[in-house]
């Protein structure tokens, strides 16, 4: 009887090394809308088990909007926001104590007009006289606010810019011809196309680079969970690995998530429109929260400096160890040589 009871320890004390504990792994909450497939990487991680790999409980919870997501972080309700940066600012203009510590999507906004305008906006001077339509939490159409402002355009009287609920929204204002021209995003480019609309540019076309959705995080957080926000962070640069190395199952598994069709997958992770990347880019964020209060888009007398609520450890700590685990890979040496232009 004491030899089976020994050999049951045995083996119950084997098991819990091999799965490191039923509390081992760390719990995190990420945010996503609907079955939204901009924030790729986080879904085709979750998808593929590589946050349970990395000791990793990771949970995304349905918000239903970013201004609720970043409520959300604020309250400790939710660990993580990939989404969106205009609302983690505007909270963080007002005192918010938020940390934005990594990227999701650079650049991704685009232009769409009448087929028959496409050609009409070479430059920001050719914005004159148009009536634009925008979505406010796109940064497309902030950015592009302010190269208007480098070609000497008064936003107050030479452009007409309305504030529409909604990309797909867009799509009908420009087709009806409510609007001349609206910015869009997370692949509404090709939706916009397939109603017989066309992209007259990209926003990557004016501004390489331009910051788009970043993930955010409370400072609770960012204090108590350090070491699993680096573990998310090398989980998705997993995904990106297998993005890069086998687009066919990167595409069925977003595919699988979202129920889009397998060209609007495509189209957002391979056509350079809206480009993938965890690299927080400290300086495109504060580059942007500076146009943001030159356009007049932070509330009154915002918080001025913001160094201490951006960081980019983490992605630094998870990028060397995707270098150690694969030196010899071309995607993470060029975001090793890509991470001294961006943070420093």
């Amino acid at each position: 009887m004491k030899k089976l009871l020994y050999l049951t320890f045995i083996l119950a004390f084997a098991a819990l090394i091999q799965t490191g504990g039923a509390d081992a792994a760390e719990k995190l909450t990420v945010g996503n809308t609907g079955s939204s497939i901009k924030p790729a990487m986080v879904v085709l991680a979750h998808q593929m088990g590589y946050y349970k790999d990395e000791g990793l409980d990771v949970e995304i919870k349905q918000i239903s909007n970013l201004n609720e997501g970043v409520t959300a972080v604020q309250m400790g309700k939710l660990d993580i926001l990939p989404l969106g940066i205009i609302p983690s600012l505007t909270f963080i203009a007002k005192g918010a104590d938020l940390v934005i510590y990594g990227g999701t999507i650079a650049e991704g906004g685009q232009g769409i007009t009448l087929p028959q305008n496409k050609d009409k906006y070479k430059d920001m001077k050719s914005f004159k006289g148009r009536k634009i339509g925008v979505h406010r939490p796109e940064t497309g159409h902030m950015i592009a606010k302010a190269k208007m402002r480098e070609a000497r355009l008064d936003l107050d009287k030479d452009v007409e810019i309305i504030r529409i609920d909604g990309f797909q929204s867009i799509i009908e204002a420009v087709s009806k011809g409510i609007v001349d021209i609206g910015f869009v995003n997370s692949g509404f480019g090709l939706i916009a196309e397939k109603r017989g609309l066309a992209v007259a540019f990209n926003i990557g076309g004016i501004a390489p680079n331009a910051v788009c959705c970043r993930q955010t995080t409370s400072r609770a957080v960012y204090d108590s969970k350090r070491g699993a926000l680096v573990k998310f962070q090398i989980a998705n640069l997993r995904a990106y690995k297998l993005m890069m190395d086998d687009p066919g199952t990167a595409v069925k598994k977003l595919m699988e998530y979202s129920g889009q069709p397998e060209d609007y997958v495509k189209y957002c992770l391979y056509s350079n429109v809206m480009v993938i990347t965890m690299d927080p880019a400290v300086n495109r964020i504060k580059d942007f929260y500076e146009i943001m209060d030159k356009n007049g888009d932070l509330p009154k007398n915002p918080k001025k400096e913001i160094t201490n609520n951006i960081d980019a450890s983490i992605y630094r700590a998870a990028l060397d160890e995707m270098l150690k685990r694969y030196p010899k890979d071309a995607s993470f040496k060029k975001m090793d040589r890509e991470f001294a232009v961006n943070n420093l």
